[in-house]
């Protein structure tokens, strides 16, 4: 704990990572009841389209979230904390756009790319605290931030 919370990096990831992750839950746990509520009928496809959009595009942004920070990391050192900082702000009007919206595509594909922009956030993140630990208090940082993110 005493490496979480000296070096700055590992505690502002962990904060944000609590914080995010307990909005993620938020937001996870009221899709399927705004979904259900706001387009009674489109239970099936739903369901189907939400596996999709999880599957395809929470994947790929994993991926090329990872593609953009290997490439890209040499010219700055902010390229990891701007993915995930750029990837959270954009999920926040995708959100809004989704539920203000009465089409059940449009809002699909809202909740879809709010998927895309907002997935790649742990790759980044773990990656910058092993870059500012210990090699041997790495493993250690990483299994402290994931058991707190499963606890949020």
């Amino acid at each position: 704990m005493r490496e979480m919370t000296d070096n700055p990096v590992c505690a502002n990831i962990f904060a944000a990572g609590f914080v995010r992750t307990i909005g993620s839950t938020i937001v996870t746990a009221y899709t399927p009841v705004f979904f259900q509520r706001v387009f009674p009928g489109f239970k099936a496809k739903y369901a189907m389209l939400n596996a999709m959009a999880l599957i395809g595009c929470g994947i790929s942004s994993s991926l090329l979230g990872g593609i953009i920070s290997d490439k890209f990391e040499k010219k700055s050192y902010m390229t990891k904390a701007n993915i995930i900082m750029t990837g959270n702000v954009l999920s926040i009007p995708l959100v809004a756009m989704a539920v203000f919206s009465q089409n059940f595509y449009f809002a699909m594909i809202a909740f879809a790319l709010k998927i895309f922009v907002s997935g790649s956030y742990q790759a980044p993140a773990i990656t910058m605290m092993q870059n500012t630990t210990r090699p041997s208090d790495s493993g250690l940082v990483v299994s402290v931030y994931t058991f707190f993110a499963y606890l949020a």
